[in-house]
């Protein structure tokens, strides 16, 4: 693919200036604007709901589009935040329409009520509620003793854990998925509207048709919940945040991952619990211990990170069921690399444009002194599901790595 490098008319920093003449001395990629369309699926770039701007502003390994959308600009950075993004817009116009109608007020108020009683009734008399229960609804009533013991004790809050007991929260996460968003979005709006239809849905007094909502499984769906096997996704479906910390750290304490470790990971709130339960899922495959990983894991505290951290994984996943199964993980300096059976170190870097930076060349000599390091390493490669400049992949050939890019497929 030719990428199209034009002219951007926004202010630049001194210091972005200063760092740009020094990579430019020193034989580097410019950080020069690219168009939108050469990093995203058309479908990603407008739509009746929003608008995102034709050029796009590369740091060295994502790019940044601009976003015009119901409340106004806003700077996203990645394609696949972008399609996050664009997701929790479209998500919001479809709740909106369900948030109008009169079914749904009705529905509401129905739940609201029927939720109340039921709360009560489990708490005063839970023999006899459990007596009145359907047939395998025991589970249920375990939960609603959970969550009110652990509200008491002041372990959780009282509304989040009965919620969970009732099965708003499997409603939620039902409801985000058809809607191919995350239930644990940062978009306070989406939060408020995904709760309030979870609460009509789990009652029994509203079912959502979203039939006419398109949702693809690709670009920043759901954080590619889609692409998962059923029985991961009913797991990220039926459990609760408690639950799947549980089955993550038991998962992680059979690969030789140290407590520790495991506890960096599992209680870094910059991740959510899906994506914790995805990661987990696809270390769990990779069969390897996965301290190194996890230790950069733990230092993710960004959104856009959490994202990379995914991609990271499906890089490895990917090479481990497709190309050679990975028999090692590894990490030094902050640089993460993985060994196939073949010999082979991999370095897997997501992003939308990787350009040869002072950071990449780092990021390159640290891999090659980890390779020499190692009497087992026979070759090197870097593997991105996005593109790599000319003269990145020139410039890591004169180092002896591989590449290739878009590995996970075209990323239009």
């Amino acid at each position: 693919m030719k990428i199209r490098v034009l002219f951007f008319p926004v202010a630049v920093s001194l210091s972005a200036l200063l760092a740009q003449a020094e990579w430019t001395a020193g034989n580097y990629d410019p950080l020069q604007p690219v168009s939108s369309a050469d990093f995203s699926p058309t479908t990603l770039l407008s739509s009746a709901l929003y608008s995102v701007e034709p050029l796009a502003q590369p740091d060295g390994q994502h790019v940044m589009f601009i976003l015009q959308g119901p409340g106004g600009s806003e700077r996203v950075t990645g394609r696949q935040c972008l399609g996050i993004r664009t997701s929790e817009i479209k998500a919001i116009a479809a709740l909106d329409e369900i948030d109008n109608s009169e079914e749904f007020g009705k529905a509401l108020v129905k739940a609201g009520a029927e939720k109340v009683e039921s709360v009560k009734d489990a708490v005063k008399d839970p023999l006899g509620t459990a007596q009145r229960l359907p047939q395998g609804a025991s589970r249920l009533l375990g939960r609603v003793a959970t969550a009110v013991k652990n509200t008491v004790e002041g372990k959780s809050n009282p509304r989040s854990g009965v919620e969970t007991a009732l099965g708003v929260s499997r409603k939620k996460a039902e409801l985000a998925l058809q809607l191919g968003v995350s239930p644990y979005t940062h978009d306070a709006i989406l939060q408020s509207k995904l709760d309030a239809t979870a609460r009509a849905m789990a009652g029994g007094a509203l079912v959502v048709n979203l039939s006419g909502l398109v949702v693809s499984g690709g670009v920043g769906t759901a954080i590619s919940v889609v692409n998962v096997n059923q029985t991961l996704q009913r797991t990220l479906i039926e459990s609760s945040p408690e639950e799947m910390m549980v089955k993550n750290r038991s998962a992680l304490a059979a690969l030789g991952a140290s407590p520790t470790a495991i506890e960096g990971f599992l209680g870094n709130p910059s991740l959510s619990p899906w994506q914790k339960s995805l990661i987990t899922a696809d270390l769990k495959d990779i069969g390897q211990n996965p301290n190194a990983f996890l230790g950069i894991a733990k230092m993710t505290s960004t959104p856009e990170a959490a994202v990379d951290l995914l991609q990271m994984t499906r890089l490895l996943h990917q090479h481990h069921q497709e190309s050679s199964p990975l028999v090692s993980l590894r990490e030094e300096n902050g640089v993460f690399a993985a060994l196939d059976t073949e010999g082979l170190l991999l370095a897997p870097v997501p992003g939308d444009l990787i350009l040869w930076t002072p950071p990449q060349d780092s990021r390159a000599d640290t891999l090659v002194a980890m390779a020499k390091a190692d009497s087992q390493v026979k070759a090197l490669t870097l593997k991105s599901d996005g593109l790599i400049s000319a003269r990145a992949l020139d410039e890591l050939a004169k180092k002896g790595i591989l590449t290739t890019p878009q590995a996970l497929g075209p990323i239009r």
